[in-house]
C-alpha cells in the first residue's frame, strides 16, 4: 500500500464532523451537501484533463482512481483472458464468486471513463461486490477507447461480450436466461444501449441493467445539473468537453442514436433497470430524466440519487463509507433481479 492510498484510508476511519473540519466549508449544491471525505479528498486531487495530453491524461487517472478504491472482496477469484472481438483479441476480467449455484447468474461490466480513459482496475473493487453479493460470474471487459478506435466500436465490443458469454454459457456453468449488464457513465451508456439493441434483435435479453451515474445523452443543456455541478470533483464540464473532442472530432457522430439513448422514442419492453445518480455530477439531470422515461415506458425502474456522492462513486469506496454502502446497495439490488427464479 502506498503512502496515499495508507493517508486516505485513515481518512477514511474518521468520523464525519472531524474529516469535515479537517475539508472546511461544506460544498452545498442544488440542496445536497458533500460527503465530507470526499470533499476533503478533493481537495488534494488533480483529475482535470491538463495539458499533458491524452496519455499523460489517462496514466493520472488511472493512478488517481486506483488510490480511491477500497479493498476488493477476498473470496472472489478473478482472472483476465482474451476472446475474439469484432476487432481482433478482446481482454476480459472473469470474477468467479466462493459461493455460487452451479448453475450461476452473470453480469457483464462495463466501466467508466468517457470511451477515451481508465481501463479493467478502474472498478475491479466493485466488480468483486457484485461477485459475492450476487453471487454471480462477473465479466469486465476491457473494450476499445477513442480515438484509436471510432464510435460506436466501444459498443460493438460489448455485444460481442454478450455473444461470448451467451455461446459458451454451458461450458461456464452460466444461466443464460440470468446475465445482466452494468455500468458505470460511459459504462452506463454502453449497457443502456445493448439492452435497446437486445431488444430489437430478439432472442434472449439482458435479466436486468444497473446504470451508475450513466451518460445516455450528448446534448448539453445549460440548466440544471450541467451548469449548478459544471465544476464539481472529479467530472467537470471541461472534462466533458475533452472526451467529446475525442469520441466525436469535429463533431461527428455527435448525434448518432448509440450517443442518445434517451432519445430513442420506444424505451418500452426493457429488462427491470437500477439507476443510480449522485448529487454532485453534471450528468446528473440525464440520468434522473432516463429513469424517468423508462418508468413511464412501463418499465421496472429502481432509482436512487445519492446526494452526497459524486460522478465516479463506484471506486470511491477507499475514500467514504457511503460510497461503500451505495455500491452494496445497487449490487444487492441486481441481486434481487438474478436470484429470485
Amino acid at each position: 500500500m502506498n503512502i496515499q492510498k495508507l493517508i486516505l484510508s485513515v481518512i477514511r476511519a474518521l468520523p464525519a464532523s472531524l474529516v469535515g473540519k479537517m475539508a472546511g466549508p461544506p460544498v452545498e449544491i442544488d440542496g445536497y451537501r458533500m460527503d465530507a471525505h470526499i470533499h476533503l479528498a478533493s481537495k488534494s486531487a488533480d483529475l482535470s484533463a491538463g495539458d499533458g495530453g491524452i496519455e499523460a491524461y489517462r496514466a493520472g487517472a488511472a493512478a488517481a482512481l486506483a488510490m480511491t478504491n477500497g479493498p476488493p472482496r477476498r473470496s472472489v477469484k478473478w482472472h483476465d483472458i482474451e476472446f475474439a472481438g469484432p476487432g481482433g483479441a478482446l481482454t476480459m476480467r472473469h470474477y468467479i464468486p466462493a459461493q455460487a449455484d452451479d448453475i450461476q447468474p452473470a453480469i457483464l461490466f462495463f466501466h467508466q471513463g468517457g470511451l477515451v480513459i481508465l481501463d479493467l482496475d478502474t472498478c475491479h473493487t466493485f466488480c468483486t461486490q457484485l461477485a459475492e453479493i450476487c453471487r454471480a460470474q462477473v465479466f469486465s471487459l476491457d473494450y476499445r477507447l477513442c480515438p484509436e478506435s471510432t464510435f460506436p466500436e466501444p459498443i460493438d465490443d460489448a455485444m460481442a461480450l454478450w455473444d461470448h458469454v451467451q455461446q459458451n454459457a454451458g461450458s461456464l456453468n452460466i444461466d443464460p436466461t440470468r446475465v445482466a449488464v452494468a455500468g458505470d457513465s460511459a459504462g452506463g451508456l454502453i449497457s443502456a444501449n445493448m439492452c435497446q439493441l437486445l431488444k430489437a434483435r430478439g432472442g434472449v435479453q439482458a435479466a436486468a441493467q444497473l446504470l451508475a451515474y450513466p451518460w445516455v445523452t450528448t446534448t448539453i443543456i445549460e440548466s440544471g445539473s450541467m451548469v449548478s455541478c459544471a465544476d464539481t470533483f472529479p467530472l467537470t464540464r471541461d472534462t466533458m468537453e475533452f472526451f467529446n473532442s475525442y469520441v466525436f472530432p469535429d463533431g461527428r457522430m455527435i448525434d448518432h442514436a448509440l450517443a442518445n439513448p434517451t432519445d430513442n422514442p420506444d424505451l418500452s419492453g426493457l429488462p427491470p433497470a437500477i439507476v443510480a445518480t449522485a448529487g454532485f455530477d453534471p450528468i446528473r439531470d440525464q440520468g434522473n430524466a432516463y429513469a424517468e422515461k423508462l418508468k413511464a415506458a412501463g418499465n421496472q425502474v429502481t432509482h436512487y440519487c445519492f446526494g452526497s456522492l459524486t460522478h465516479s462513486f463506484l471506486s470511491f469506496g477507499g475514500v467514504t463509507r457511503a460510497a461503500e454502502q451505495a455500491c452494496e446497495q445497487l449490487a444487492r439490488d441486481l441481486s434481487m433481479h438474478l436470484n429470485t427464479r
